[in-house]
């Protein structure tokens, strides 16, 4: 059995007018896509041959929401998990999660995607369908990321 390798993004809306000083924040800044099967969770995508964590994160966050302009802020976490294939062979995933600020909220989702919403933290907790996921959005707060 092989190990899928893949590279999220926990990206969080901040306005480009905003400063740490004034500690602005908008009430909806989580980004959520919602997958043809109904299920929330963040942009992520597997990496290509010759590509770093970070040109994969920017490009699968590009591909599935339009933005084109990330500020990769730090590394939040990693998670495992199995799923059948719709062949029905089993697979490993492996997904490295990193923090991201966007100064924007357009968003073209992807094919692959039904959905997009920009929620606070308490509502992706809510939202999010797997376990894992809400960890990575916990562990991130428990770092004081966000």
């Amino acid at each position: 059995m092989t190990l899928e390798r893949s590279i999220g993004a926990v990206i969080k809306y901040q306005s480009p007018i905003a400063s740490a000083a004034t500690n602005f924040s908008n009430a909806a800044d989580f980004l959520l896509l919602r997958n043809r099967r109904g299920f929330w969770g963040f942009p992520q995508g597997h990496k290509e041959k010759g590509e770093t964590e970070i040109e994969t994160l920017k490009r699968e966050v590009s591909e599935e929401t339009g933005i084109d302009n990330i500020d990769v802020q730090s590394y939040i976490g990693r998670i495992r998990y199995s799923f059948f294939r719709p062949d029905g062979m089993k697979s490993n995933k492996e997904v490295t999660f990193y923090y991201a600020i966007s100064a924007g909220r357009a968003i073209t989702i992807s094919t692959e995607h039904e959905g997009f919403r920009w929620v606070t933290y308490l509502d992706a907790l809510s939202l999010l369908n797997h376990r894992q996921l809400i960890s990575i959005l916990v562990r991130g707060h428990r770092k004081g990321l966000y």
